[in-house]
């Protein structure tokens, strides 16, 4: 399985629904219970398998959360299951944009973060204290 290709898929699309069965997953819905005028949201995890699936209040799929490090209750998303590259470093992460020709915008002070620009999709990497890849976000340009 590749998460990428689930982004900007609907809810109970086919794709998305072999996802829920296969890993047992239940949607929770997250309504504007303040009346703030904040759009409704529907989360979909997998603490076990280390992903977090974000619907936007169309039910279309615009965020997917991987964790690349065991945190909170998630443990390490598998392998592979992610569908864009990992970079083990923000070094590598910076040489792999630029070898690739992917346009980047970096933490403005020390290495925490790095996001690449994928035109349909963005990636966004945070790294732990100790250097190593912690969460891997994948975000929908046009969900």
């Amino acid at each position: 399985m590749n998460l990428l290709y689930l982004l900007n898929l609907a809810l109970k699309s086919d794709e998305v629904i072999e996802v829920l069965e296969d890993y047992n997953i239940t949607v929770v819905y997250d309504f504007d219970r303040f009346r703030e005028n904040s759009p409704d949201l529907y989360w979909a995890s997998s603490a076990d398998a280390g992903f977090e699936l974000r619907f936007n209040e169309r039910q279309v799929l615009d965020t997917i959360f991987m964790y690349a490090s065991p945190r909170h209750s998630f443990n390490s998303v598998a392998s592979g299951i992610e569908g864009v590259p990992c970079f083990n470093s923000f070094e590598a992460a910076t040489e792999g944009f630029k070898r690739m020709g992917i346009a980047y915008e970096a933490a403005p002070e020390g290495n925490d973060w790095i996001k690449g620009d994928f035109n349909a999709y963005q990636v966004h990497y945070e790294f732990c204290h100790d250097g190593a890849l912690g969460l891997v976000t994948i975000m929908a340009t046009n969900a």
